[in-house]
């Protein structure tokens, strides 16, 4: 049982991102409208969120636990900074996206970030704190995002 639990613990750490990345990726392309407008704000919000974390990465940084602490990881981690997390940002952007827009895969997409938000701390590469940030980046993108969207449908339509 040990070896599922850590499989699926680095599973989640590693993978799951891109399997939400493909699955918003077909609904963008195969869902309903709903689901193309979520992936179209996925896609605002990650280029957003990669602007917030460069800014915050300018005012600060944070260590991996790996280094701080001096231990071996289970996944093969760089040498950068901990806080916000880019793993749980990307994963947040894309369930707080299909949330907001009401998407029927929304709790799936709330699931696996928080696997991947979870996994993240298990295996040694965040903090707790460095999910949450990822989370809170997550939410200004998309509020930042939504307010783009505003502004560029009031002047093209």
């Amino acid at each position: 049982m040990g070896n599922i639990n850590l499989f699926l613990w680095i599973f989640g750490a590693e993978y799951v991102i891109y399997i939400m990345f493909f699955i918003a990726l077909v609904l963008g392309f195969k869902g309903g409208v709903n689901d193309k407008k979520a992936f179209l704000l996925v896609i605002l919000s990650l280029f957003i969120s990669v602007i917030l974390i460069k800014i915050i990465h300018l005012f600060y940084f944070e260590p991996r636990p790996f280094i701080a602490s001096n231990f071996i990881p289970l996944v093969k981690e760089a040498n950068d900074a901990s806080f916000p997390s880019r793993h749980a940002t990307i994963s947040a952007v894309i369930a707080l996206a299909f949330t907001y827009f009401k998407s029927k895969w929304s709790l799936l997409f709330l699931f696996l970030m928080l696997w991947v938000g979870i996994s993240r701390v298990y295996v040694g590469v965040h903090y707790p704190w460095d999910i949450l940030g990822g989370f809170i980046t997550a939410a200004v993108a998309l509020i930042i995002s939504l307010q783009i969207k505003k502004i560029l449908s009031r002047l093209f339509l």
